[in-house]
């Protein structure tokens, strides 16, 4: 995405991120993924700089997050594709936010439930 910059000034809050990046990508609708919508650059900016983290501190505190929704969904993880993490920092913490977005639904079909919930689900695991 050229003109999108995601940034913080400095670590602090992992948690607070979490929490509201898991809540967020929950709270997403079809439209929010529509080629040049920013919605998803736009939200994890805002909940990185709620967190002051880096943008690569938020990459992998996804991929944390990508666990705890396949243990709390039961997904089988062999099975579930992987996520593509490009070389470019930005670049890839909003594609694994979309990932994150399919793989929410996914979770949400196989237990059948809403994405909130496996959110909440997932939260509860990550804070144990």
């Amino acid at each position: 995405m050229s003109g999108v910059r995601l940034e913080a000034v400095e670590e602090e809050s992992v948690e607070r991120f979490v929490q509201e990046a898991m809540l967020g990508l929950a709270d997403l609708e079809p439209e929010d993924l529509t080629h040049g919508n920013l919605t998803v650059p736009l939200g994890l900016s805002v909940w990185m700089r709620r967190g002051r983290i880096r943008v690569e501190t938020a990459r992998d505190a996804m991929l944390e997050l990508r666990a705890a929704v396949l243990s709390a969904s039961g997904l089988d993880e062999r099975t579930e594709p992987v996520p593509l993490l490009l070389a470019d920092p930005v670049a890839a913490t909003i594609s694994l936010a979309v990932y994150m977005d399919g793989l929410l639904q996914r979770a949400a079909r196989m237990q059948a439930t809403s994405r909130e919930d496996i959110a909440q689900r997932a939260l509860a695991l990550v804070s144990d």
